[in-house]
This record gives structure tokens, C-alpha cells and sequence, in this order.
């Protein structure tokens, strides 16, 4: 039972080194977009034509950006919750409460990622392309939501277990450092 803990808590720091890097990489493509539209609208001040491609790169990348960053944020309990129910409580009531909504989160992560999946294999198959001024192929805008909601269902069953192991009257974990 040790060796399987074990190598759980390996797989979880793995994939917050992951979650890490594609959060790196959601905050490069944000950066990456402002400047460009920093330039285009710099640009067309200056007389110069608008460049239609920023536009619909901006569009596509906030998608990316999203579901790169999400990951990360539920990892370290940054993402937006709603605390109504779980406010004021402690002890058996907190717990069973915090493993029903991480539980909740994973299957319905789960049940994205796999409908996720059946979308960019169907895209990708029929060689559908957006209709629009770069045409891209329809599978490569899509495939950023199931990788994101898969690892998001990793991290709230991370987060099931947690509720399970806690023990009684602690709080979940709130700062990164208490997550790894």
C-alpha cells in the first residue's frame, strides 16, 4: 500500500510540474497576443491596414489559454469557487461536502474530456477547417478543452482523495506550497 502512495504522490507532483509548464505557456500566449494587438492597433494608427489574422489568433487563443491555465489554478485551490456551502463548516460535514464537490468536478471533467476527445477525433478525420481568413484546421482550436478538462479531472480527484485522507477539523489546502 506504501509503494502504491507512493507512486501516486510521484504522479501528482508530476503533473503539477505539467500543469506548471502549460501555465507557462497560457501566460506566453497571453503576452504573445497583447503585444500583437498592441501592434495592430499601433499599426493602424499609423495609417497602415488592419491585419485580419490577429483577430481571429486572438479569438482561437483565448481558448488555449483558458483550459492551459485552468489545471494549474485548481491545483493550487486558485480558481474560482463558490464557498456558500462550505463556509463555516468543519470537521465530518467539510469533508464529506468537499469530496461531493471534487467528486461532482472529476466526473463532470471526465465526461468533457471524453465527449472533448470525440470532437477533435471527428474533427480531425473529416479534415473540417474553420471558415475564416487562416482557415485552420477545426481539430487544432478544439484540442486545448479536453487536455484541459482531463487534467482538470486529475486534479479533483486529487482532491477527492484529499477530502477522504484529511484529518478531522484541517482545512484543505489553500497555498501552493500545502498542494504539493
Amino acid at each position: 500500500m506504501q509503494a502504491v502512495a507512493s507512486t501516486y504522490r510521484l504522479f501528482i507532483r508530476a503533473m503539477g510540474h505539467v500543469n506548471l509548464a502549460l501555465a507557462i505557456l497560457a501566460a506566453a500566449i497571453l503576452f504573445g497576443v497583447t503585444m500583437s494587438i498592441f501592434a495592430e492597433v499601433t499599426w493602424r494608427f499609423a495609417g497602415g491596414r488592419s491585419q485580419l489574422w490577429i483577430t481571429e489568433v486572438s479569438e482561437y487563443s483565448l481558448l488555449y489559454i483558458t483550459f492551459l491555465a485552468a489545471p494549474y489554478l485548481l491545483q493550487h485551490r486558485r480558481h474560482v469557487t463558490v464557498d456558500l456551502l462550505t463556509a463555516g463548516r468543519s470537521g465530518p460535514a467539510a469533508r464529506a461536502l468537499n469530496f461531493i464537490i471534487a467528486a461532482t468536478g472529476c466526473v463532470l471533467c471526465v465526461l468533457l474530456t471524453i465527449k472533448g476527445i470525440d470532437l477533435v477525433t471527428d474533427q480531425y478525420a473529416t479534415g473540417l477547417r474553420r471558415v475564416t481568413v487562416m482557415a485552420p484546421r477545426s481539430w487544432f482550436i478544439i484540442a486545448a478543452f479536453p487536455l484541459g478538462t482531463g487534467l482538470m479531472a486529475v486534479q479533483f480527484f486529487d482532491q477527492m482523495l484529499d477530502a477522504l485522507a484529511r484529518p478531522k477539523g484541517a482545512e484543505p489546502p489553500t497555498t501552493p506550497e500545502e498542494t504539493l
